[in-house]
C-alpha cells in the first residue's frame, strides 16, 4: 500500500474513533516511541513519548481519587523517561504496558487489539 493511502487510513482512522479509542491509540503511540528509543538509542523518540503521556496526564479529570492515581502514575512515568539508564525507561514501558492493557480491556471489543 503505498505511503499516502496509508496516511489517509491513519488519518481517518484516528478522525473516526472514539474518545476511548484514541486513549489506547496514544497510549499505543506512546509504547512504540518508547521502544523505538530504546532499540535506536535516540532521545526524541523517548522525548515524544513523554509528549504524550503529559498529554494524557493533562486529559484526566482529577476529581476522584481513582483519576488523581491515574495523573500520578503518567507523572511517574514521564520522570522515569527523563532518566537516562535503560532499567528506569523499562519500568516507565511497563507501567505503560499494563494502563495500556486495561484501557483496551475497559474501551470493550471494536478496539485495536481486542476480541469480540
Amino acid at each position: 500500500m503505498p505511503t499516502d493511502n496509508i496516511a489517509k487510513y491513519e488519518a481517518m482512522r484516528i478522525a473516526t474513533t472514539s474518545l476511548k479509542g484514541l486513549v489506547c491509540l496514544l497510549h499505543e503511540r506512546t509504547l512504540v516511541l518508547i521502544k523505538k528509543g530504546m532499540e535506536g538509542g535516540d532521545r526524541r523518540d523517548i522525548e515524544r513519548a513523554q509528549n504524550l503521556i503529559f498529554q494524557l496526564e493533562l486529559a484526566v479529570d482529577r476529581e476522584e481519587d481513582a483519576s488523581r492515581v491515574l495523573a500520578d502514575l503518567y507523572a511517574y512515568c514521564y520522570y522515569l523517561l527523563e532518566r537516562p539508564d535503560p532499567p528506569s525507561v523499562t519500568v516507565a514501558k511497563k507501567i505503560l504496558e499494563t494502563l495500556s492493557e486495561e484501557f483496551k480491556r475497559l474501551a470493550g471489543p471494536g478496539i485495536r487489539g481486542q476480541r469480540a
